[in-house]
C-alpha cells in the first residue's frame, strides 16, 4: 500500500469487540487509529496497552454516540468508520449516516436485515461510497468459512451442517443482541429442506455430544437469513444450522428467560457463572456433503466471540483499504474473497486454529482436550 496510512476511527473502540478489532488494525501497522468510546479511563488503558507493542500510536476522544453534531465531527477526515458499538438494535444506522455524511466509507461489526434496508437507502444519497455490515463471527464467519470450504470442493455441495458456539461470556450488548436475534435476523427451530424454511426435525438438544466439541453442550437449531442466502449462492438443497452453548446455567436461561427486561443481564450473569474458573473457547464447526455424496468439514477455534468478532471486523477493514471491495453495500461474509479473507486472518490472536477435514463431522471430531 502506497500513499498516506487510511485513517480509521473506531466507535466503540474500548469495548470487548472494539478493542480486538483496534488491536488487529494496530497490528497491521497500516493505519492511523482514531479510537472514540463513552469513557476515557477505558481508552487510555488501550492506547497505553497498543503503546507498548511499537508502532504508531493511535490517538483517542470521548465520545457519546446519541450526539450527533459530536458524531460527525469525529467522522469527519477518516477515510473509514469501524462500529464496534452497540447493542445493535439501538444504535441501528445511527453511525453509519454519520461516517457516510462525511464523506467516509463504513464497516458494522453487527448488522442484521433492518441495517441493510436502512445502509442502502443511505447509499442512495452517497454515491462512490462504501458500506460492509454484518462483519463479525455471526453475522459474518458464518458465512465466509461455508464459502471457503465450498471453494475446495471438486463436486458442488448439496447439504450442510453446521454448529457454532462454546464455553464464553457475554457482554452486557452481545446478551441483549442475542435475545433479538430472532427479530429481522432468522428464525429460532427452523432449517432448510429442499431449499424451503422448514421446522427443525430435532428440537434443542442439551447435555449432547457434538463433533469436536470438548464436552456436552446444548445445541439451539438456528436457520439465519444469512444462511438462507449462502445456501442459495452455493446451490444447497438442504441446511441445517446449530448455535451451542457449553453449561448449565446458560442452558437454563434460554430455556426459561426471565420477564421483563431482565433476560440480558440473566443471560450474561448466566454465562459468567458457565465460564468462571474455565478456559473459554468458541468453534465453529462446517460440514459440507457434495452432490457426489463426499463430505468434508471446515473447523476454526478461536477464545471469544467478541475476539473473533472483532478480528473480522478488521478483516472487512483491510480488504475495503485495499481495494477488494466494489462501491455499494455488502455483508462482510458474503463479499469477501474467501482465500483473501482467510490469509487475512493468520496470525490472529482471536484464531488459534483453522483446519479442513475430509469425511463427516461426527467421524473426524470427537472430543478434543479443552485448551484449544
Amino acid at each position: 500500500m502506497t500513499g498516506p496510512a487510511p485513517v480509521v476511527g473506531v466507535v466503540g473502540a474500548a469495548g470487548a469487540v472494539g478493542a480486538a478489532a483496534v488491536a488487529e488494525l494496530h497490528r497491521r501497522g497500516r493505519y492511523a487509529l482514531r479510537l472514540a468510546g463513552r469513557r476515557r479511563a477505558p481508552l487510555d488503558a488501550l492506547c497505553h496497552g497498543l503503546a507498548a507493542t511499537g508502532g504508531s500510536p493511535p490517538t483517542a476522544e470521548v465520545l457519546d454516540i446519541a450526539d450527533t453534531d459530536a458524531l460527525h465531527r469525529y467522522c469527519a477526515g477518516c477515510d473509514v468508520v469501524l462500529n464496534c458499538a452497540g447493542p445493535a438494535y439501538l444504535v441501528e444506522d445511527r453511525v453509519a449516516r454519520a461516517a457516510l455524511a462525511a464523506g467516509a466509507d463504513y464497516v458494522d461489526a453487527a448488522g442484521d436485515d433492518v441495517l441493510w434496508e436502512q445502509a442502502r437507502a443511505l447509499l442512495a444519497r452517497a454515491p462512490g461510497r462504501t458500506a460492509v455490515i454484518s462483519a463479525g463471527m455471526m453475522p459474518g464467519l458464518s458465512a465466509l468459512l461455508p464459502r471457503y470450504l465450498a471453494a475446495t470442493l471438486l463436486d458442488p455441495p448439496r447439504a450442510l451442517l453446521g454448529y457454532l458456539g462454546g464455553r464464553d461470556r457475554f457482554t452486557a450488548t452481545a446478551a441483549a443482541d442475542y435475545l433479538r436475534v430472532g427479530e429481522g435476523f432468522g428464525q429460532a427451530g427452523a432449517a432448510l429442506a429442499g431449499g424451503v424454511r422448514a421446522r427443525h426435525p430435532l428440537p434443542t438438544r442439551t447435555d449432547v455430544e457434538l463433533p469436536f466439541f470438548p464436552e456436552p453442550a446444548t445445541a439451539v437449531p438456528y436457520l439465519s437469513t444469512e444462511l438462507e442466502r449462502v445456501a442459495r449462492v452455493l446451490g444447497i438443497a438442504d441446511a441445517t444450522w446449530h448455535s451451542v452453548f457449553a453449561g448449565p446455567h446458560v442452558a437454563q436461561v434460554l430455556r426459561q428467560p426471565p420477564a421483563g427486561g431482565n433476560a440480558p443481564e440473566a443471560l450474561r450473569r448466566a454465562a459468567e457463572l458457565d465460564a468462571f474458573g474455565r478456559a473459554t473457547y468458541q468453534l465453529i464447526v462446517v460440514e459440507l456433503t457434495t452432490v457426489a455424496g463426499a463430505a468434508h468439514t471446515l473447523v476454526l477455534r478461536g477464545d471469544s466471540a467478541s475476539s473473533l468478532t472483532g478480528a473480522f471486523a478488521a478483516v472487512a477493514v483491510a480488504a475495503l483499504t485495499e481495494g477488494a471491495l466494489a462501491a455499494g453495500l455488502h455483508h462482510a461474509g458474503e463479499a469477501l474473497d474467501p482465500q483473501l479473507a482467510v490469509d487475512l486472518l493468520a496470525g490472529s490472536a482471536a484464531v488459534s486454529g483453522l483446519t479442513v477435514f475430509d469425511g463427516e463431522a461426527a467421524h473426524a471430531g470427537g472430543h478434543v482436550e479443552e485448551a484449544l
